[in-house]
């Protein structure tokens, strides 16, 4: 984290904006700062959690006042609470895993004039930078709660952007190359996969290892298994099964399940579970682009979650799976969305530290720019990725024999939003990350 010194004094971001609501409050001098356009007095800037010892916005940060201690949101997620006070529509809410009772964001707590500023509990509050006990002092004249509004209402407000126009905080994502799809490798792509194998079976075990990442979990899956409707007895291909989540979750369904990926390291991994659990799931090592080791018209259905992506050569691979899949069946797949779900995009917001998305802009860029990128994030070792238009897949399908017959683009539930603000709120239900085709054979 890189903080950058107030070449000219400034006035606090947040201050000035509070200024607007409370003609008494004070503007206080900006000693804090993280992108050098957004300065924040003490009050507003970062505070240490006492849990986890890390600093978080104030945004993402609670008081308990029988502990006298603060705690972040990143220990105890919170939920939304839909409220009307200063500019916002809503707070954090955190039911405490100390004394029982619900808390609420620091920003929150200050309009209610609960903070512990002023509640005079200062000694509690280890702030990144500055003396929080030298500020000056503001508190409204009684505690009072802001306007309750609805859940739908947090999201009907329009939201002013212009003051983030001049900074852009590009998120966690790293590209090291960018190259036509033509000049990658397939030995490539399937060696990356499998130095990142490991990474994701971990990861999928952590988080839950038979329900898939918290995307899956939240917004993709609970679509994609409306449209795949009911599977007694049917022959399925998951064409591209990763660590065999949804292979065993359709199997559990009464499904007779075959997997196939071309990572070794997955398909291991896959059948170590079958011996375990007996669902009946065959797994095979196999590209999707060449499925010779399947007979013609040999499955009812073929599903493919979030893979094609990864998948170099997408036209052969349709051509494949449409020839191993019965005339009238159908093929169910979802991906990153061709528009929305891009690598080239940027996020603005301001202060870059800020948990609330609804300060977040989105820019897509260079949509018809259909290359191959060697990305990584988070834990993952460099992979490629290939990025297509909805024409370039649609022209494919209807070369492979498919009509497409459905089109979601999943947007995640509002009580699901509610429970995950911090991942879901003023994101997935702004523009779709993912999207899913359902697709039948016809030739």
């Amino acid at each position: 984290m890189h903080f950058y010194d107030a070449k000219i004094e400034q006035s606090c971001y947040y201050c000035k904006n509070i200024k607007k609501y409370e003609k008494d409050y004070p503007i206080r001098k900006g000693v804090f700062t993280l992108d050098n356009y957004v300065f924040r007095c003490s009050l507003h800037s970062q505070y240490k959690c006492s849990k986890c010892g890390e600093y978080h916005h104030f945004n993402w940060m609670y008081f308990c006042p029988e502990e006298e201690k603060l705690f972040c949101g990143s220990c105890n997620p919170p939920s939304l609470y839909p409220v009307k006070f200063f500019d916002r529509t809503y707070a954090f809410k955190f039911k405490c895993q100390i004394c029982g009772e619900d808390h609420f964001d620091l920003y929150y707590e200050e309009y209610r004039g609960t903070h512990p500023f002023e509640i005079n509990k200062k000694e509690a509050l280890e702030t990144i930078t500055g003396d929080i006990k030298l500020l000056q002092h503001w508190k409204p004249e009684k505690v009072r709660e802001g306007k309750k509004i609805s859940t739908e209402d947090v999201f009907s407000k329009n939201q002013s952007f212009e003051k983030l126009k001049k900074e852009m905080h590009i998120g966690s994502l790293s590209i090291y190359s960018e190259k036509e799809g033509i000049e990658i490798n397939v030995s490539d792509t399937k060696k990356k996969w499998d130095q990142n194998a490991e990474i994701w079976i971990s990861a999928y075990t952590a988080m839950s290892e038979d329900e898939g990442d918290i995307n899956r979990q939240l917004v993709i899956d609970p679509v994609l298994m409306k449209l795949i409707g009911k599977v007694k007895n049917l022959s399925i291909l998951d064409a591209g099964c990763g660590n065999g989540y949804l292979a065993r979750k359709l199997a559990r369904l009464g499904a007779k399940v075959t997997g196939v990926d071309f990572s070794k390291t997955f398909i291991d991994y896959c059948k170590r579970r079958e011996e375990k659990e007996q669902l009946g799931c065959k797994f095979f090592t196999a590209s999707l682009d060449d499925l010779t080791i399947f007979e013609n018209e040999s499955f009812d259905l073929v599903v493919s979650n979030i893979v094609f992506i990864d998948v170099k050569n997408y036209k052969q691979s349709f051509i494949e799976i449409s020839r191993v899949l019965k005339q009238n069946g159908r093929f169910i797949w979802s991906n990153l969305h061709p528009c929305f779900g891009r690598i080239n995009q940027f996020n603005m917001r301001l202060p870059f530290d800020n948990p609330r998305n609804e300060d977040n802009i989105i820019i897509f860029d260079r949509y018809f720019d259909s290359r191959a990128k060697l990305i990584s994030w988070g834990k993952i070792n460099p992979i490629w990725q290939f990025e297509r238009t909805l024409t370039e897949y649609s022209k494919a399908l209807k070369s492979a024999g498919f009509v497409i017959t459905e089109i979601v683009e999943p947007r995640p539930e509002m009580e699901k939003i509610k429970k995950h603000p911090k991942l879901l709120a003023f994101d997935y239900d702004r523009a779709p990350t993912f999207i899913i085709f359902e697709c039948q054979k016809i030739k």
